[in-house]
């Protein structure tokens, strides 16, 4: 995956907060987890994540950068703001700003929707469109009914379903991320206790799986490592006084590592 790819992702990845207008009346959460992230046991980075959000409306901002042994070798930061609402248990997306830097290069995101389907992509510095043997083009079908890569982290549920951890895992997210169409498909694997500054309770892990769909190139060594990467899995802990679930720990098994995200703090405020 490229560079706008990992960074959007891995916050999953990824510290200003922007706010987000509530309606008159409405509980406001705002929800704040802080990760470490460890390559092969070594910490490499830290990732901030916050969630404010009220029964209609979202907006996430992640921010990291790289931590440790790792600023020996590259010096790397992000900060991503995505916002939408939720409409029962699916998430639809409005926009999406993400900058990435490393050294002396920035590259930057942005992407507008309009009812789940994509309006606007600017990516700086362009990239040239991909075609010739094996691309697999993204055409205009591919660009409706989707999430950008952030908004994958806001897991919404029926109200009546928030201890059954099937309800909250088996689910199929429908990604574009500016270059690429997948999918990221969840399903249910196990139930783990876990604690963490701010939080002591029970998350559901989640085997993650990486489908491709357009955009890539068939045969491509990296896409077909991840499409059959079956050590990925996600840790899904609800926030508290919701019906939201969002990641607490995650566990990817890559082709030079394994990287894993866990958490410094997963709490939560509420405002009127």
């Amino acid at each position: 995956m490229h560079r706008t790819t990992i960074a959007a992702s891995f916050v999953i990845g990824l510290s200003a907060w922007i706010g987000l207008s509530a309606p008159a009346g409405a509980e406001t959460i705002v929800h704040t987890t802080e990760f470490n992230v460890n390559y092969t046991g070594i910490r490499i980075g830290r990732a901030t994540l916050k969630i404010e959000f009220d029964e209609t409306d979202y907006q996430l901002d992640i921010s990291g950068t790289t931590a440790g042994i790792a600023r020996l070798f590259s010096h790397g930061e992000g900060r991503l703001v995505s916002n939408g609402q939720l409409e029962g248990v699916d998430v639809v997306s409005n926009s999406l700003s993400l900058e990435f830097s490393e050294g002396d290069e920035t590259a930057t995101l942005e992407m507008s929707f309009a009812d789940g389907t994509i309006e606007n992509v600017s990516l700086t510095p362009e990239q040239s469109p991909k075609s010739g043997d094996g691309w697999v083009p993204v055409l205009e079908e591919h660009l409706r009914a989707v999430i950008d890569p952030a908004s994958s982290i806001v897991v919404p549920v029926e109200a009546a379903q928030i201890r059954d951890p099937r309800a909250v895992c088996d689910r199929t997210l429908n990604v574009y991320d500016g270059q690429t169409r997948f999918d990221i498909v969840l399903s249910y694997k196990s139930t783990r206790q876990i604690s963490t500054d701010g939080f002591k309770g029970t998350s559901y892990v989640c085997k993650l799986k990486y489908v491709p769909v357009a955009g890539h190139r068939i045969g491509h060594r990296g896409v077909e490592y991840m499409a059959g990467n079956d050590a990925m899995e996600i840790w899904l802990a609800r926030i508290p006084k919701t019906r939201v679930f969002t990641p607490i720990r995650i566990d990817v098994d890559s082709q030079i590592g394994q990287f894993v995200a866990y958490p410094k703090y997963f709490g939560v405020s509420v405002s009127n």
